[in-house]
């Protein structure tokens, strides 16, 4: 009895303490998995258009990866969150349906950034630039550049005849 805890002891506070956790995290794992497959490729398009490669880390920020970091741990803490509190008031199936909806938006934040990132590492690729656009909403952008006078043109004349029946 000269030790307080022994290893098996130890190992079964350890068990006994992440086995709750577990079954509460274990129905957003795929949400968990998608955030940070997409966080993965958020920091390597950042990484590309640092000018940062993986043998040489010249450019590399510890304190712009720190933040990133950062940002994923609160995606997961508002995800994990809602979804406890939203299980423990009874709603099981809508807090999937919430912490999915939830997952989307900050997919569609980490995959929007990944493109930008994109576009500034190669400025001279066409399609990076065109599923940049895409990606956030910007159509007549992505259009080749002799049809976005024609659609700019189109929009000004159905601006001024809402203009005219407003009259």
């Amino acid at each position: 009895m000269d030790k307080l805890y022994n290893w098996e002891q130890m190992r079964l506070i350890f068990i006994a303490g992440i086995s709750p956790v577990m079954g509460i995290i274990t129905p957003t794992a795929g949400f968990i998995y998608a955030l940070v497959v997409m966080f993965s490729f958020n920091i390597w398009a950042g990484m590309r258009a640092d000018g940062i490669g993986i043998c040489r880390c010249r450019n590399f920020r510890f304190r712009k990866f720190k933040n990133a970091l950062a940002e994923l741990f609160l995606y997961l803490a508002i995800i994990e969150l809602i979804y406890t509190i939203m299980c423990n008031c009874g709603d099981s199936s809508a807090a999937l349906i919430i912490v999915k909806s939830l997952t989307y938006v900050f997919l569609y934040v980490y995959a929007q950034n990944s493109f930008r990132n994109l576009v500034v590492a190669y400025p001279s690729n066409v399609a990076l630039r065109i599923i940049y656009h895409l990606i956030r909403l910007e159509f007549t952008r992505m259009l080749p550049e002799h049809w976005r006078p024609i659609v700019e043109r189109y929009k000004n004349q159905e601006n001024d005849t809402k203009d005219n029946t407003n009259i």
